[in-house]
């Protein structure tokens, strides 16, 4: 369009020379609209929660449970320029969906009695004494949008044990906004559903591939362009993924179990090499790009079990933060915050440079864009060299 405008314009003045100055003006216009970008449409996070059955697999196999077949409840944030009508849900209707994890006709009710005695347990690690106060704090996320009419990247999310929406909704509405689609996938294990062994992360992974099948049918999911993101040990879970299936373009782990620190704990690291030894256990398949970015861990340990170093994936990155828990990969600390502002600040700025990490990695591997994780790496060593370390363990 602007080639033929400014062939007009070059026409007409070499035709008509009184009209030159104003044609001159004409052209200048035209071109500095063109290269200037309309305003967009705002954009808001959805959601949409499908209750799905893997009819593949059987979960209650006594059959006391309304299905006997594997439920797969997945979370799914979406963009959308549908302006809303009704309030953002609040942190209360997010941590409600929990209880529907593996039976999808547990009451409402039931479901925000678990949500008040996860909460009142949030509120004591946290030190808030408002506990009320942490249920209502509002999100940007709406249930009564439409969905995309264009295709969008997909980012499938791992929870961490026995986790669920609750774990980092913050950063999935930024994702959403920033027009990704990001699916959570609940952590549940065999029936009755607790994890609490190897073979339990193994139908996380089953639930992940599952998930991945079905999305990727939808109008508005972009099948050429699925990355992995997870927390804690939802880490273990998509690496297991990826070694499964070559589909997916890129994986971000947040703390995942990935990475461990053997002698803190016996019970937890035998059950450690379980999980890590069970089919598949072949990390040398991973060779999409993958970033590791970890919390502090203690400096005395007996030894160090570090599957990225056996990845061969020519796109590694590493970023520990100095000072930092488990928890500050999550939105806890922040939702914390919002509810009680007087409250210990455990989030310390780490969010916002975690969510900046994750936007720059998504874009330069799904979206194909400029950006650049190992630059932006660079740059946040320079700036913040005393509480960031990018040496991997």
């Amino acid at each position: 369009m602007l080639f033929t405008s400014i062939q007009l314009v070059l026409v007409l003045s070499v035709k008509y020379p009184a009209m030159k100055i104003g044609l001159l003006l004409l052209w200048v216009c035209l071109l500095l609209n063109a290269c200037t970008d309309a305003p967009g449409k705002k954009v808001y996070a959805g959601l949409q929660v499908l209750k799905a059955y893997d009819t593949s697999r059987k979960f209650d196999t006594k059959g006391k449970s309304p299905s006997v077949y594997r439920p797969v409840k997945i979370d799914l944030y979406f963009p959308s320029e549908q302006e809303p009508k009704k309030q953002s849900l609040t942190y209360g209707n997010i941590l409600d969906l929990y209880g529907n994890r593996m039976n999808y006709q547990v009451s409402p009710d039931s479901c925000r009695k678990a949500s008040l005695e996860f909460t009142t347990a949030m509120a004591d690690y946290l030190s808030i004494k408002n506990v009320q106060g942490i249920l209502n704090v509002k999100t940007e996320i709406y249930a009564d949008l439409s969905a995309p009419t264009s295709k969008h990247p997909l980012i499938i999310y791992a929870s961490g044990m026995n986790g669920s929406s609750w774990e980092n909704p913050l950063l999935f509405q930024s994702l959403a906004k920033k027009g990704y689609v990001v699916a959570v996938v609940s952590s549940v294990g065999l029936f009755p559903g607790y994890m609490s062994a190897a073979v339990d992360v193994n139908e996380q992974v089953s639930d992940i591939l599952f998930t991945l099948n079905k999305l990727k049918k939808l109008d508005y999911i972009d099948a050429t362009k699925v990355g992995l993101l997870s927390w804690s040990l939802g880490g273990t879970a998509a690496g297991k993924a990826a070694m499964l299936s070559k589909e997916f373009k890129c994986l971000l782990s947040y703390d995942g179990t990935e990475i461990h620190y053997y002698g803190e704990d016996k019970e937890w690291d035998k059950m450690y090499t379980e999980i890590v030894g069970a089919h598949p256990a072949k990390p040398e398949n991973i060779t999409i790009p993958y970033m590791y970015l970890s919390s502090e861990h203690p400096s005395k340990y007996d030894s160090v079990s570090n599957l990225l170093k056996k990845v061969k994936s020519e796109k590694k990155y590493f970023l520990k933060f100095k000072g930092s828990i488990h928890e500050n990969f999550s939105s806890l600390p922040v939702i914390g915050l919002s509810a009680d502002p007087k409250a210990k600040n455990m989030d310390q700025g780490m969010q916002q440079l975690i969510h900046k990490l994750t936007f720059t990695f998504f874009d330069q591997y799904l979206k194909g864009t400029n950006s650049s994780i190992a630059d932006t790496i660079v740059k946040i060593m320079d700036e913040k060299a005393s509480k960031v370390s990018d040496q991997m363990p």
